[in-house]
């Protein structure tokens, strides 16, 4: 079943740890929340109307006002009061509402939702957050695509941290962060034998998401060479918009702080006027800043 992501993993292992080892805990978490799973099945099938997603939403009443308070928020812009999910859904689009329930998936995956987990989750969606007021201002066809890779290239982490043993080690890879200057999958490595993105990338797989979702989970934090693809371009667009999250100050932590002048350089490799990159960068992240707020409230 994981062959494939399996094969075009170029990271390495360490403390003695197999691909064999990562399979079979893998295999041994638990499944994704049934109404998720019910909503995204029905989000998959291009017959579904709001109203049958409603009746699936409406067995989970934490989801169901979660969609209706994001609907309502003011970062999305509605002027009328939304009261029924079927509208809701009609107004957010089936894009934003799988976004919404995979978010709710990650935000309920640890039962023990402390300071670590909450950093991990707001990364999350920093980064989709991101990817979407991105795609907005660059006219992207791929938005939804983008955001949910977004929101899930972090997966790997919030998995991590929901295995008892890993999740007590985990401050330990901050420790080294900070006293070896090291971002998280070479101090992951160091610490629990693995890193993130190819964890993310196999309980992508594992729930039933796209490869091309799947792929873009574990490969991005690999260095972007060049825009010389649509899908170097969506590669490019994916490491911006996380930066972009963490430079507008979701999920940061140690040595995390992206520099301006990269997200820059970046930025212009995948079309942005280098003339004006700075004040466009600003003006993305206050943006940001604005919608984010209106998403997380849905889950406060």
């Amino acid at each position: 079943m994981y062959d494939h992501l399996i094969q075009e993993y170029e990271g390495q292992f360490g403390k003695g740890r197999t691909v064999d080892d990562i399979v079979e805990w893998i295999e041994e978490l638990p499944p994704m929340p049934n109404v998720i799973t019910r909503a995204l099945r029905q989000i998959d099938d291009v017959n579904t109307t709001p109203q049958e997603l409603a009746e699936i939403l409406m067995l989970d009443p934490a989801l169901a006002s979660a969609i209706l308070r994001l609907a309502n928020s003011a970062g999305i812009g509605q002027q009328q009061r939304v009261t029924t999910l079927d509208v809701a859904i009609l107004l957010l689009g089936m894009g934003v509402i799988k976004r919404l329930l995979l978010a709710s998936a990650l935000r309920r995956w640890n039962t023990d939702f402390g300071p670590m987990q909450r950093l991990l989750w707001e990364k999350s969606l920093g980064a989709a957050t991101a990817a979407h007021v991105l795609c907005q201002q660059q006219k992207k066809w791929y938005r939804d695509e983008l955001c949910l890779s977004g929101l899930l290239h972090n997966l790997g982490q919030i998995v991590l941290l929901s295995d008892r043993e890993i999740g007590a080690s985990y401050p330990s890879v901050l420790d080294r962060m900070r006293q070896h200057n090291e971002d998280f999958i070479t101090a992951e490595r160091e610490i629990i034998g693995f890193s993130h993105p190819l964890i993310g990338a196999l309980v992508a797989q594992k729930w039933g998401l796209p490869l091309p979702t799947c792929q873009a989970i574990l490969h991005y934090a690999d260095p972007f060479e060049g825009n010389f693809s649509p899908q170097d371009e969506e590669s490019g667009m994916l490491k911006l918009a996380v930066g972009l999250g963490l430079a507008a100050g979701f999920g940061q932590a140690a040595g995390q702080f992206p520099e301006m002048k990269d997200l820059e350089t970046l930025a212009t490799a995948v079309g942005f006027n280098r003339s004006t990159i700075a004040t466009d960068l600003q003006e993305l992240m206050d943006n940001i800043k604005t919608r984010f707020k209106a998403e997380v409230s849905a889950y406060d």
